[in-house]
């Protein structure tokens, strides 16, 4: 998630090549993840999401614990035929499963990327009057710069507005 956000902010962010080091900004994308009251709310409600999915996961696994004990229980008493059958059946119950949860995780990674891309829209806009304002060629991530000046830093600044902006996101799950 933190790889897919710095990667887009890196490209919106690096919107002018400019050689003039004095027109550079300096964000830290680090701070703004941790920080930043949507990013976080993203971060809640795919947490929360990804516990009750673990939860529905966990119950199927027990049932299905509990099913091949009573499968093999019967091993003895059923023909090889019904033991296979009983046992086919099961498989198809775990691939079932497994298939069930690929589905989860695919939403989970889905939605987490579609909200992080709004909070990404609203940080490009944010950045780019930030840069505008204080005549920024460009503005650069705080972790790809050796040195730089502190009133080079716009980092907080960029993150009281984006708390203005946006303290919530909608995060949509297949």
């Amino acid at each position: 998630m933190k790889k897919y956000f710095f990667a887009c902010l890196a490209a919106i962010s690096l919107f002018s090549l400019s050689a003039n080091a004095a027109g550079t900004g300096i964000l830290d994308v680090e701070k703004i993840i941790k920080e930043s009251s949507a990013m976080r709310d993203v971060q809640a409600k795919v947490g929360k999401k990804q516990d009750e999915y673990q939860k529905e996961v966990a119950k199927k696994q027990e049932e299905l614990e509990s099913e091949q004990k009573r499968i093999e229980g019967k091993r003895n008493v059923l023909s090889k035929e019904a033991f296979e059958k009983e046992t086919v059946a099961f498989e198809k119950k775990l691939d079932d499963l497994k298939t069930f949860v690929d589905k989860k995780q695919n939403s989970l990674k889905k939605a987490s990327m579609e909200a992080m891309s709004k909070v990404n829209d609203k940080i490009k806009d944010i950045i780019s009057d930030v840069a505008k304002e204080k005549d920024f060629d460009m503005i650069t991530p705080a972790s790809q710069t050796l040195y730089y000046k502190d009133e080079l830093e716009v980092t907080d600044e960029v993150l009281k507005r984006l708390n203005k902006k946006i303290s919530k996101v909608d995060v949509k799950f297949d």
